[in-house]
């Protein structure tokens, strides 16, 4: 986890980390917020929705890979000190199980009288798709 304090941060600086999406996630999820929607358990129904053919598998509920954007800020940007004040999120691709995802973001704004980043954040796929994109305004507690 990273510990930066505001005025450690210049505009510009990023960082990214990966992460995997499981079944075993995906599980955790549902038990914990109960969509039981079969598009994301049911590989037949999914591959049927939207038309047929659109989606390979099950899709892995957007908010589950939306919430690794507070693992963004809350261990890198800036890590300890951050709060995360709001979030402007929009879905591009659908997430598989299995994917490997990359999770970057830079800061593109700071406003000082608050002590607040504006972060560009995104995250793609092992194969390079951006499955989302994001801004978040994040508070720096120290």
């Amino acid at each position: 986890m990273k510990e930066l304090k505001y005025d450690d941060i210049e505009i510009g600086y990023s960082a990214q980390f990966t992460k995997q999406i499981t079944t075993g996630m995906e599980d955790a999820f549902r038990a914990m917020y109960g969509d039981e929607n079969p598009i994301h358990w049911d590989d037949e129904y999914a591959r049927r929705a939207g038309g047929g053919g659109k989606f390979k598998s099950h899709i892995a509920f957007g908010m589950l890979t939306a919430a690794l954007y507070s693992t963004l800020a809350g261990m890198y940007i800036p890590g300890k000190y951050s709060l995360i004040h709001s979030l402007e999120l929009s879905f591009k691709k659908p997430v598989y199980a299995g994917d490997v995802l990359i999770v970057s973001g830079e800061v593109a704004d700071k406003q000082d009288a608050l002590k607040l980043l504006l972060v560009k954040a995104k995250i793609t796929n092992q194969d390079g798709e951006t499955v989302s994109k994001a801004t978040m305004k994040v508070l720096v507690l120290e």
